[in-house]
Formats: structure tokens, sequence, C-alpha cells
């Protein structure tokens, strides 16, 4: 090479450059975690997570954030997190939170599904006062008061409509958007075929035994959303009258109205003509008829139909 000056000159400035743009890079970092602190390494979504997704290694990556923003209840370690289900969606960078997770065995926190304002209150039921138990949490229902009381030595029956359009939060344990469980048809069968053929007993066979998307109706009492005025209202009733005096009737979910429903005695059943002796409600008086004329006798008047 005849004139390597040029390029000597090109490689001095080039390692200055380095040098300076280095030099700002370390400067702006120092501003940076002076005003927002050191970096840390958090566990973000390396793609889309949906609600009660179940969270695998693939959907998870790790990165580095300023200490400032760094959300309460992060985590930093992808093994903490793994096989949990997401309460909400998550999107690609958004970071993993333990407030955003299921951690109840699977299931959602009850407390998180109570509205604010709003109480969670429980209740016995049976088959016949809870519509066959055949309502699922999620479902909105009716609360019907059926007590009866003394009144001046007779006893009273009296239906009342007390709560309309309540929202059903759990039957049994079972919570509204609990984390759906399957058990495959084919695997059951091959389970039972193995058990059967190792004479095995401690397989009861079925699949009413184990965890499967089915709805369950193995419940003895609901879980209702109330404000907490209604909620000392059902206490009320229900340590006055008994769990009995309390009836659940199903309402469709698409039918928010709530109309004013009168109390049912007796005689609306029956009707004022009812000879029931007890009747709260009479007839209404008997009027007799006009008489068409009158006619004279013994110097006064009498009514002649």
């Amino acid at each position: 090479m005849e004139n390597p000056r040029p390029i000597i000159i090109s490689l001095i400035c080039f390692l200055v450059s380095v040098l300076l743009i280095a030099g700002y890079l370390r400067e702006r970092r120092a501003q940076l975690t002076k005003d927002f602190g050191v970096e840390v390494t958090v566990v973000v979504a390396n793609t889309y997570i949906p609600e009660y997704g179940i969270i695998k290694p693939d959907m998870l990556t790790t990165t580095k954030v300023f200490k400032k923003f760094v959300q309460p209840q992060s985590v930093n370690d992808i093994e903490e997190v793994l096989g949990k289900a997401a309460y909400v969606p998550f999107y690609r960078g958004e970071q993993i939170t333990l407030t955003k997770l299921v951690t109840a065995e699977g299931k959602p926190l009850l407390d998180r599904q109570v509205a604010k304002a709003m109480r969670a209150i429980t209740i016995s039921i049976s088959p016949f006062t809870g519509v066959g138990k055949l309502i699922r949490p999620g479902n909105r229902v009716d609360v019907i008061a059926a007590p009866n009381y003394d009144q001046g030595g007779q006893l009273i029956y009296e239906i009342k409509t007390a709560l309309q359009n309540v929202l059903v939060l759990a039957t049994g344990k079972h919570l509204q958007n609990e984390v759906p469980t399957r058990v495959d048809k084919e695997v059951l069968d091959m389970i039972e075929a193995d058990f059967e053929k190792n004479k095995r007993k401690d397989y009861l066979g079925g699949t009413q035994h184990l965890p499967t998307n089915r709805p369950d109706d193995n419940y003895s009492n609901i879980t209702l959303q109330v404000t907490p005025e209604d909620a000392e209202r059902l206490l009320y009733l229900t340590q006055t009258f008994g769990d009995r005096a309390i009836y659940l009737t199903l309402r469709n979910s698409t039918e928010p109205q709530m109309d004013a429903v009168p109390t049912t005695i007796l005689d609306d059943v029956l009707g004022t003509d009812s000879d029931y002796g007890r009747s709260k409600k009479k007839p209404l008086p008997f009027v007799p008829a006009k008489p068409r004329f009158m006619d004279l006798k013994g110097g006064e008047e009498e009514p002649v139909n």
C-alpha cells in the first residue's frame, strides 16, 4: 500500500466515534438509572395469552426494565408462573403479575367477582327450592319468601318476591368464570379398561367422580350477589322462617327489567268466594236489588219485586 495514511485516519475517526458513542450511552444510562432506578429482570408475555389460558414456557420471556416501571407483584422467574391460568388476557410485551393469575387451585378468587358496593351471601337450597339444582354460576334468579305467622290466633301464609335479578356467584364451591377442565372420553375408557384388567378396586367407574366440564349439580348451597341492605333482609328471612321458606326462581339472563310483584295470599289463589274461614279478604257486602214497585199494606209501603 503506497499511502496508508487515509486508512489510518479513518480507523482513528472510527475509534473516536465509538468511544464518543459509548461515553454518551454510559452517561445517558447513568442519568436514566438516577431518574428511574436500576434495571431489573421481569417476565413478560412473548405472545397473546387469552383469559383463563394455561401459561406455558413458550408464552413467556424475560426482559430488563427500570425499577420505576416494574409493576406491583411482577415476577422475575418464568418457573414461578408456569402452569397457572391467566385471570385476564395478557398482550405481547405485558409484564406478568401475580394479581392477574388464578392461584386458588385453578379457580378464580371469589372476592374479585363481587362488584363494588355489593356483598356475597350464601343460602341453603334443595332441589325443591333451588330449581332442581339446575342453577349455574352466572345465572340470574329471583328470591321468593314464603313465610307464615300468627295473627290473632290465625296462621297466615304469604308469598312475596323479595329480590329480583340477583346474580349467582357460585353453586357450592363452583365459582362463576371458573377455569374449565376436560377429561377425554377415550382416556377415561383406557383408564377403566386398565383398572378392570388389573382388578383394581379403587376406581369407581364412570365420569361422575373425575373432574370434567360437565355442570355439577351436587351442591346444597348457593352464593348470591346482593346489596348490603338486601343481605340483611335475606338473613332476617332465613333466621326467622328457616331456609325452607326461601325459594329461587330462574330467570332469563337477558331480562334485566324488574317489575313490582304484589304479595300473594290464599284469597288471590282461591278467590274471594272461597269458603276458607281464615281468609283475610272478604267478598263485597251483598246489595239487594231495588224493588220494581211499592205496595201499600196496613198503611205502610212494602217493596214488591
